[in-house]
């Protein structure tokens, strides 16, 4: 039997905003607007937004950009305008 102390098996772990933003390497009003505005995915306990591993790793999928392919690259020539 676990102590009350000890996180129940398959509890999972929760971070607030500043250390989620620090996992994340962004600002914490980005992730918040995120949680806001453009869906990221939270939880909240009370009054408090908290994120869960889960999360930061969707967070993290959502944010990806994919590379872009060497055929978009603009040249200098593609930037000349005819006179």
């Amino acid at each position: 039997m676990s102590s009350p102390t000890e996180p129940a098996p398959g509890a999972e772990d929760f971070v607030l905003p500043q250390a989620a933003a620090r996992y994340l390497k962004c600002g914490e009003r980005w992730l918040r607007d995120g949680c806001n505005h453009r869906g990221f995915p939270h939880h909240r306990m009370g009054n408090r937004l908290v994120f869960s591993r889960q999360d930061l790793k969707e967070i993290a999928a959502m944010a990806r950009r994919p590379a872009r392919s060497s055929g978009s690259r603009r040249t200098a020539a593609s930037r000349t305008v005819a006179a």
